[in-house]
């Protein structure tokens, strides 16, 4: 089963190690304007939160959002295995509602989010989903 684990700002050292290669493979396949080190700084200083996907102690996925009022954007999305992305958007869309989030928006240069974000219910230009 995946449980979402948020990285407090003290043990993002310890999971870096998995977080900096998804972050350059996105970097390789869509223009950004930031490197994995201002992702690094902005989780290490709270602005913005690191949730591992784990299971069984073994992380899978990892995303960065960043809490605005009642939402969230997620500034990158990553998972190091394929065909668990529905089974790990369950327990997202779960978190988020526990957490009182009723909005999640992410921007994407690359085309093949248009027909995956549809299937998640997200309208485009910036996709959002109301929770």
């Amino acid at each position: 089963m995946i449980e979402i684990r948020n990285v407090p700002p003290a043990e993002l050292k310890q999971w870096w190690g998995f977080v900096k290669p998804g972050l350059e493979i996105i970097l390789r396949k869509s223009p950004e304007d930031w490197i994995p080190e201002d992702v690094y700084a902005q989780c290490f200083c709270g602005n913005s939160l690191l949730w591992i996907f784990v299971e069984e102690n073994r992380p899978l996925a990892f995303t960065i959002l960043v809490v605005r009022s009642g939402s969230v954007h997620m500034w990158c999305l990553w998972s190091a295995v394929n065909g668990r992305l529905e089974e790990g958007s369950e327990v997202f869309w779960k978190a988020l509602k526990e957490a009182n989030i009723n909005k999640v928006t992410f921007e994407s240069y690359r085309k093949g989010w248009d027909k995956i974000a549809r299937q998640y219910g997200f309208s485009p230009r910036t996709w959002v989903k109301e929770i």
